[in-house]
């Protein structure tokens, strides 16, 4: 590790808790808390950030899972299941909350290490194809409008599509501006032209102008 991951520890039986701690760093990790309950368990991952939760199943006021389900939305932080019980719905339950990694107890240093190394490694993981999806899916919108800006710049100056980019790209350049805010704002700027609120035909022949203007 370049440097000791940072590990959250909640578990309400203080032996247990104490034994994972000593685990834990003579693994070389850095405990950053041992908390008791699912609740302060949440307050102090989002406080101090660690970089993997070790969180018991039954403890008093929330529960493990309940509390993994939020600690796994917000900070993000991943979290691995420790528990005396191995039962299949437990398992499941605890998949569905986005739990990466699920182990009984008592806990061996080896498989402890690895289930850390692991959930680390999966949550990076999932964050980067997180942040892919969105680049796509903001390149997919950016594209969507400089399309419909060229759309607009044909319609209302009469240009090829090759005219309409390249008149993109020359006011973009100009301005200094990113072409997807350049087109942004022309299809904006359409639309409020498009308005279907216009003043009526009274309040035009009151206001003095001719009709044939």
């Amino acid at each position: 590790m370049n440097r000791p991951y940072k590990v959250l520890i909640a578990d309400d039986e203080k032996p247990v808790a104490a034994g994972l701690q000593g685990q834990l760093e003579s693994l070389g990790y850095d405990v950053v808390a041992v908390v008791n309950d699912g609740h302060h368990a949440i307050e102090v991952c989002r406080r101090s950030l660690p970089d993997v939760v070790l969180m018991d199943i039954e403890m008093p006021g929330l529960d493990g899972l309940s509390a993994a389900r939020q600690i796994v939305r917000d900070p993000g932080t991943p979290v691995i299941i420790l528990t005396a019980h191995g039962h299949p719905n437990l398992i499941d339950q605890a998949v569905e909350d986005g739990v990466l990694y699920y182990l009984l107890k008592p806990v061996t240093s080896p498989s402890l290490h690895a289930a850390l190394q692991v959930a680390v490694a999966r949550a990076r993981e999932i964050r980067t194809l997180r942040e892919n999806v969105n680049t796509l899916e903001l390149t997919l919108r950016e594209r969507k409008l400089i399309e419909r800006a060229k759309g607009i710049l044909m319609t209302r100056r009469s240009l090829s599509e090759s005219e309409a980019f390249r008149l993109l790209q020359r006011q973009s350049q100009d301005r200094r501006m990113p072409m997807s805010k350049l087109a942004e704002s022309i299809v904006q700027a359409d639309e409020l032209l498009e308005s279907p609120h216009q003043p009526s035909e009274p309040a035009r022949r009151s206001s003095g102008y001719s009709q044939d203007l």
